[in-house]
């Protein structure tokens, strides 16, 4: 068996989850999966006479385990926060039990911006999002949003869900505020009893061994170099096994000291050591490979690392948290311009193509201009950083890795029940997707995970929720492959990959490729966070150029990739399906 092949069948042995299926919906921002669901409920624009909220379509849908939400909104709030919503349950659809509001008896109330709720059984109880399991994104504003709660959630003792449909109410405490439904409708739903909740397949090892996999933890002050802390945080580096390390919240000890401990935790082979990068904030670099330079942006950190064959661009940043937005937005401006300056002459003074990541706790819990800004270089405060530019290399946005929590349908980054903040994502890593392919990613949070994942990984259930309020994000890339002048100086191009046509298409595009000489070619489709939903070639293909069909069926808008390898040499190009 040849090690591709052994490889790939250890990595099939190792995915927990054991078919292809992926859950229907996934809490990450990302409202395409809503696509195909119809309208539970369309609230007319403009029917209420308050200036807060102005609901207008609500879809909902579920399986054995989750009841899933999602709400426009009509004006950009924030969820958790400084707004008036508030969603009730008559969970019996019985408008004789429970408290009486319009026409229903609701068992269940939960106000978002008290980030708390009530249940009303035999005796009246408090809840919080965490007795729920209630998950919802994004947490920066927006008018739209997707939720998820637990359907087997238990309050007081008692099961919240004992029927086989509940009527609702979403509704605006302002006066004169919206409802949904209209005042004197009902709004039934009824379960549907034959969906079953079918988790994302994952591994937490590598799908390549030659993957470079970077990761980003926030260790609440410190919590990392505790002795009382020590096993929890062993397991989790040893399940994860990182290339790149980028702290957070490291105050009082040093990069140096936090590498010596990465060295107890993952000793170094025959050739191996851990770097390390310090710039006196609290954002520090641990690495297989050396760190060459480093600045401090504000409050934020750059380290550019040496790979071998080329460098790595990398911010490690934890902008301030909570209501602080004009510092927020101000030190992630700064340091986007200094992505900026370092790819066009300053900062680092990059090559082209050099792969820039960044990552760290960005708090993202305010305005979405902040996220917009990281996404896409528009920059608001100008004066100061400069002009807005296009962070990738082929002049588009970062790409967001958006890792999801293994075996459940959420992205959350930030978990801490005793808080009465909900778990959200506050933490990102974003990448040029140019010249890094992400093949795997995850956010691990051990208390979600079954037992026996757990114990194939020697982790424990409260590994995470014990060493800090913050998950490790981890993302794995490929570096694609080289430039066409490059490969040039380097040895003959064998093949040719063009660019889709239509680009962008609805609901079929043409993927042509030319190869210089007969070999075995495959020819893939991914959909933007990696995941494989297509394997339109794989066989023995002659020379000369070849068109492929790629017929989207039932794939919703968004962003695709397509890689061609033939031989042991990739590429992937980018594609976006508009329906």
């Amino acid at each position: 068996m040849s090690y591709l092949k052994y490889f790939s069948f250890v990595f099939l042995l190792i995915c927990l989850s054991r078919t292809i299926e992926a859950q229907a919906i996934l809490i990450d921002e990302d409202f395409s999966d809503w696509d195909n669901i119809p309208a539970f409920y369309e609230d007319p624009s403009g029917d209420n006479l308050s200036t807060d909220v102005d609901f207008s379509t609500v879809k909902i849908k579920n399986d054995d385990r989750f009841i899933y939400l999602y709400l426009e909104i009509g004006t950009e709030s924030l969820l958790q926060q400084n707004n008036t919503i508030s969603l009730l349950i008559d969970t019996d659809s019985n408008p004789a039990t429970g408290e009486l509001f319009e026409n229903i008896g609701y068992e269940f109330i939960f106000n978002f911006w008290e980030r708390n709720g009530r249940f009303f059984s035999n005796e009246e109880t408090s809840f919080s999002s965490y007795t729920i399991g209630l998950v919802s994104a994004p947490t920066v504003t927006s008018n739209t949003f997707e939720i998820v709660f637990d359907r087997n959630a238990i309050i007081g003792g008692e099961s919240v869900f004992t029927s086989d449909s509940f009527d609702i109410i979403i509704r605006s405490h302002q006066t004169n505020g919206d409802l949904v439904p209209d005042s004197g409708e009902k709004l039934t739903y009824s379960f549907d009893t034959e969906a079953t909740y079918t988790p994302e397949s994952y591994s937490l090892k590598k799908v390549n061994l030659s993957d470079l996999r970077v990761m980003s933890y926030n260790v609440l002050r410190d919590a990392i170099f505790d002795p009382s802390n020590k096993d929890f945080y062993k397991r989790i580096f040893q399940a994860i096994d990182p290339d790149i390390i980028g702290f957070e919240e490291i105050y009082n000890n040093s990069a140096q000291e936090a590498a010596a401990l990465i060295e107890e935790f993952l000793p170094s082979g025959e050739g191996e050591q851990w770097y390390h990068g310090d710039v006196g904030n609290d954002n520090l670099m641990v690495s297989r490979f050396p760190v060459i330079n480093e600045t401090a942006l504000g409050g934020n950190a750059a380290y550019l690392l040496d790979l071998g064959d080329r460098e790595l661009l990398t911010v490690v940043a934890h902008p301030p948290c909570c209501n602080n937005d004009v510092n927020r937005q101000s030190e992630i401006d700064q340091f986007m311009g200094f992505i900026r300056d370092s790819k066009s002459g300053g900062g680092f003074d990059i090559e082209e193509n050099t792969p820039i990541i960044v990552m760290g706790d960005m708090n993202m819990v305010g305005f979405a201009q902040q996220q917009t800004t990281l996404l896409t270089g528009d920059i608001v405060n100008e004066g100061s950083s400069g002009p807005d530019f296009d962070p990738d290399w082929d002049g588009t946005p970062f790409e967001d890795s958006k890792p999801a929590n293994p075996g459940l349908p959420t992205t959350f980054t930030w978990y801490n029940s005793g808080s009465a903040f909900g778990a959200g994502r506050l933490d990102y890593m974003v990448y040029t997707g140019s010249v890094l392919e992400m093949t795997n990613n995850f956010s691990l949070h051990t208390m979600g995970m079954h037992a026996d994942s757990l114990a194939a990984y020697s982790l424990e259930k409260n590994d995470t929720f014990f060493a800090s309020d913050h998950l490790p994000l981890v993302t794995d890339f490929q570096l694609k492959s080289l430039t066409s002048s490059e490969i040039d100086e380097t040895f003959p191009a064998s093949f040719e990959l063009f660019q889709n046509y239509p680009n962008p298409f609805n609901p079929t595009t043409s993927i042509l490729f030319r190869i210089h000489e007969s070999n075995i070619v495959t020819l893939e489709v991914f959909d933007f966070l990696g995941r494989r939903i297509s394997t339109l070639i794989n066989e023995h293909k002659a020379t000369g150029l070849h068109t492929v069909a790629w017929d989207s069926k039932n794939a919703s808008s968004g962003v695709y990739y397509y890689r061609l390898q033939v031989g042991g040499v990739s590429e992937v190009r980018k594609m976006i399906l508009l329906k």
